[in-house]
């Protein structure tokens, strides 16, 4: 079990990292501050399974954190739900559901693309910036981020298509 210094340091060493990777993915910063809060509970409950030989501890940390921004995008996407009554919903709703399963399987095709790739268009599509703003922060170069833009709509069309 850890104790109370060693999660001390483990927090001031990596909260700063941890909240400016969310943070550059997560607009608002209430959500923010509360992702990182979960990074951190996940790193403490899990840290008895950290095996040093397979990552260093900051690989293992980012991954969690990682997988928590995931998580919370995936929890965030439309869900529409059918009932008997949905003729009386009046006008739109078929294109509404139909939207809501062409979201969702977005979102699935999304999470096959590599993790650059889905950075790169959840910054531009989903935080609206550009590619350069999307480019510098994450730490690329615009032409990187035009070839990775690209490559990323190329695999979502096929997966989308397929």
């Amino acid at each position: 079990m850890m104790t109370e210094p060693e999660r001390e340091r483990v927090y001031l060493e990596y909260r700063g990292r941890v909240a400016a990777y969310i943070g550059g993915r997560i607009a608002d910063k209430h959500t923010a501050e509360d992702l990182v809060s979960a990074v951190f509970e996940k790193v403490y409950a899990k840290l008895d399974s950290f095996d040093p030989g397979r990552a260093s501890l900051s690989t293992w940390i980012f991954t969690i954190t990682r997988n928590t921004v995931i998580s919370h995008y995936r929890a965030a996407r439309p869900a529409q739900e059918l009932d008997e009554a949905m003729e009386d919903c009046g006008p739109g709703v078929e294109e509404r559901l139909i939207e809501a399963d062409s979201l969702e399987r977005l979102a699935l095709a999304l999470g096959r693309l590599a993790q650059k790739e889905r950075d790169l268009v959840v910054l531009h599509y989903y935080e609206r910036l550009s590619l350069g703003e999307a480019a510098q922060r994450l730490g690329i170069s615009y032409s990187g981020a035009k070839l990775i833009h690209r490559r990323a709509l190329e695999k979502l069309r096929l997966i989308m298509e397929g």
